[in-house]
């Protein structure tokens, strides 16, 4: 799994008092262990007359890529922010990259894309987790070398964001591919929306998980709301709670969280909260999405 490149663009308005400032990202990245990588960050925002706000690099901690999509996670070593009264070395940072590869012909390039979750401003930071790469950059070029899984042709998944707000409608399912459970069936159910100038945690929907063994006995049953969406571009991470379950009532309560791609292999992602050795879940973060459906389809808009 790889990730380089370095690229940026200018902030919108929706960034508030920081639209219009430039911002650049520089990724040098590399694993075969996802919790073993090796490579380098480097943030750089500008404001508009050339001033820093803020310059921080250091190593990467964790990296999961699959297809064109890369999470990592890393650790700030040298910062200078003079416009920024706070203390960034030894802080967590998290990076969502979405490479659109190349275009076809004349047709027009699609921009690569970028999220972030910055720790040194509260937020929190785990192993191989990020947010919806939600910056659309438009100078320079990431490049995103990801493992390949279960392949698809049946399933699709349509991933879009406007100003009108935001919606997810998903029907799906397949075999699981992971031990102990290759070769069981699969069904994810999920439905959510943000009316048009509500924000990600403004959401309405909800989630349905079953889980059954080829001989139809249940795994896992259990059904829940959203509480956040994200959605960047061909990329959306939705996390919601656990509110029913038939099989296992002690999962009332637990959060779950989901990952959504529309690309070369459409693909969902997911992370259960379910015991204490399970990685956190946290507001609209999730892993990079991993699973290719056999069937179903999935639109988000």
């Amino acid at each position: 799994m790889e990730v380089h490149g370095k690229a940026g663009g200018i902030l919108g308005k929706e960034w508030g008092g920081s639209a219009g400032d430039p911002v650049s990202f520089e990724i040098d990245a590399r694993a075969v262990n996802p919790l073993a990588p090796t490579g380098t960050f480097h943030v750089v925002h500008r404001k508009p007359d050339g001033r820093l706000l803020a310059e921080f690099s250091g190593k990467v901690t964790s990296l999961y890529a699959v297809d064109e999509v890369a999470t990592l996670t890393g650790v700030i070593e040298a910062a200078s922010h003079p416009g920024l009264p706070l203390e960034m070395v030894g802080q967590k940072i998290a990076l969502t990259v979405y490479d659109s590869g190349r275009p076809r012909g004349s047709a027009p390039r699609t921009p690569d894309r970028i999220g972030w979750v910055w720790g040194f401003f509260g937020a929190p930071v785990n192993r191989v987790q990020g947010t919806a790469p939600h910056f659309a950059v438009n100078w320079g070029d990431f490049r995103v070398r990801g493992g390949s899984g279960h392949q698809s042709s049946a399933a699709r998944v349509d991933v879009q964001s406007n100003a009108a707000g935001s919606q997810i409608h998903a029907v799906l399912g397949g075999t699981s591919t992971s031990p102990p459970f290759v070769g069981d069936p699969l069904r994810f159910a999920l439905a959510a929306r943000i009316a048009p100038g509500d924000n990600s945690r403004q959401v309405k929907g909800g989630f349905h998980v079953t889980h059954h063994k080829p001989d139809g006995q249940v795994v896992a049953d259990f059904q829940g709301r959203i509480t956040c969406l994200a959605v960047g571009g061909p990329v959306a991470v939705a996390t919601g709670i656990v509110t029913k379950s038939p099989t296992a009532p002690q999962l009332v309560g637990k959060p779950v969280s989901f990952s959504l791609k529309d690309g070369r292999t459409d693909r969902l992602g997911w992370l259960w909260g379910f015991t204490p050795t399970d990685e956190p879940i946290t507001d609209c973060q999730s892993i990079t999405p991993f699973f290719a459906p056999d069937w179903g389809r999935v639109t988000v808009r």
